[in-house]
């Protein structure tokens, strides 16, 4: 069964169970036609059903989980990874979507991963590098190859980029 990465739970809201949904720009989903998301832990995906879910807008969702019922029931989802099965019908407005997860190499050194993106007038990469989100402009004179067979993203990254951030 395979899986794709829809967001991040980012916080707690209010005291009784519910918490935010940070979703990767740029999807579409019709959330009425699903019962359950699949929550990162320890490297396993877990499945856990929704009680509640409300659209906040385009990238927030509140929710509730059936069973978790108080901010210290939620306190091991923050700052997980949320996915969906594939054949959930979810529909991706921009390749982009696809690489979220990639390993980000320079000089064939993993130098990071791809955590989000944006894409208004030029697509912008959300990296994690060194523990700190990075934002890389997804350019041809900095994104030299996309291997989609290894998740890996091959870039040269101009001096000084890293330290603007």
């Amino acid at each position: 069964m395979g899986f794709t990465q829809i967001g991040k739970i980012t916080k707690h809201k209010g005291l009784k169970g519910y918490c935010i949904l940070r979703l990767n720009l740029d999807i579409e989903f019709d959330f009425k036609n699903i019962n359950s998301l699949y929550l990162e832990l320890r490297g396993s995906k877990v499945p856990f059903s929704i009680e509640k879910l409300s659209i906040i807008n385009t990238t927030t969702i509140e929710l509730k989980f059936k069973d978790y019922n108080s901010r210290e029931d939620n306190n091991m989802l923050i700052n997980t990874n949320v996915f969906i099965e594939n054949k959930s019908g979810i529909k991706f407005e921009s390749e982009l979507s696809k690489i979220i997860g990639y390993e980000v190499k320079e000089n064939d050194k993993v130098i990071g991963t791809i955590t989000n993106f944006h894409k208004k007038n030029q697509p912008i990469l959300f990296c994690d590098i060194n523990n700190k989100e990075t934002m890389i402009p997804y350019t041809k004179e900095i994104i030299h190859r996309v291997d989609n067979f290894k998740k890996e993203i091959h870039v040269i990254i101009p001096k000084g980029l890293l330290d603007l951030n």
